[in-house]
């Protein structure tokens, strides 16, 4: 209440206190309700607001839930010294960082789980990057895999995702590496603009939120224009692209991301040397329950993609495609909104995995 009479400057202190008080519940009330963590800025492989060491609660309207970031920087846990023990390393995408259920309900937990309960005496390392195309799949198996001599190396590649985040012209993000084909060969390509963090963003919980809040909307704008009315993500399912040699305006960079995509996946059978190495095709929702929510899309044919993706990674690893298992499983497998798994979703996709990866892992 500003008294009768009060001059500018108490009607200008009081405004900025009223000001400074209602970012100071905002601020408040994000970090309770939506905390924030900083995220890594240092233009390495792992990307995302979790890669903090550290215990980190995630709320959002379908799941409220506390992962734990570790010592290397992924959704996991605790890893045991290279070598102590055999493991598995299940690199891929979110799917796989599992960072919308609670711990051990993630892909990497329940199949560790599956398989000790059948005999197989195994530690599961799940490396995960949010966004994460195949190329960063590609380096991180370089970069901390390789490095630990696991006993098996699982590739979960999702379709809906994956192809795209491989070419810098169809996905959104420039923060991860990327890789363009010269006579054949994989060559990288420069495409990351690096961003050093404000002080106001190390400090602001809020002001993360809306920074990250805003990005994901621009993209998700923009891939809405570039798909001319569809997602951009759901074009990989477009007839008129999916099989190859299509004339629509994007077919030809369709074309080029599925090539780097096969180009990417025979370098990290060869990478992985005497080192197992599978494959295990994640599908979406969409895939899934055979529809999709754009009307222009409900028509399309959504086995024909991951069809593709498992003869490309076929040539150079055993596949798997949970896409006839997680059909027949059918009920509550993904989060509506967000997309993700839910923790039966993760259940079953360990439960189908566990008998094609068990005879796998070396001895």
């Amino acid at each position: 209440m500003v008294p009768r009479g009060a001059g500018w400057g108490f009607r200008s202190v009081a405004f900025l206190l009223g000001l400074v008080v209602a970012l100071a519940m905002g601020e408040s009330f994000v970090r309770l309700w939506a905390p924030q963590s900083v995220g890594s800025f240092d233009g390495g492989l792992l990307r995302g607001p979790l890669t903090t060491p550290g215990d980190h609660p995630l709320r959002s309207v379908e799941y409220a839930v506390s992962v734990h970031v570790n010592a290397a920087g992924f959704v996991d846990h605790e890893w045991g010294a290279a070598g102590a023990r055999r493991e598995i390393v299940v690199l891929g995408d979110s799917f796989v960082q599992a960072a919308q259920v609670a711990r051990g309900e993630g892909f990497g937990a329940q199949l560790q789980g599956g398989l000790r309960a059948q005999g197989t005496d195994v530690d599961v390392l799940s490396m995960g990057v949010p966004g994460a195309g195949t190329a960063t799949a590609l380096g991180v198996l370089r970069e901390y895999a390789l490095p630990r001599n696991p006993a098996l190396v699982v590739l979960g590649f999702l379709v809906s995702n994956d192809v795209l985040n491989n070419h810098p012209l169809l996905e959104g993000k420039d923060d991860k590496p990327f890789y363009t084909l010269h006579d054949g060969a994989l060559v990288p390509v420069v495409a990351m603009d690096l961003v050093v963090p404000s002080s106001v963003w190390r400090w602001s919980a809020a002001w993360r939120w809306y920074t990250r809040s805003a990005a994901s909307r621009a993209v998700a704008d923009r891939k809405l224009t570039l798909g001319q009315g569809v997602p951009l993500d759901l074009r990989v399912h477009d007839p008129a692209c999916v099989n190859g040699g299509g004339t629509a305006p994007t077919c030809s960079t369709w074309d080029e991301a599925w090539a780097v995509t096969d180009a990417l996946i025979a370098e990290m059978a060869r990478a992985c040397g005497e080192i197992p190495f599978v494959v295990v095709l994640f599908p979406d929702r969409t895939q899934v329950e055979r529809r999709s929510d754009w009307p222009a899309a409900r028509a399309w044919d959504f086995d024909a993609a991951q069809a593709r993706a498992a003869a490309i990674a076929g040539k150079h690893a055993p596949v798997l495609d949970l896409l006839p298992g997680l059909r027949a499983e059918g009920g509550d497998l993904y989060l509506r909104k967000d997309g993700h798994w839910t923790a039966r979703g993760h259940a079953a996709a360990a439960r189908l995995t566990v008998p094609f990866v068990a005879g796998r892992v070396g001895e």
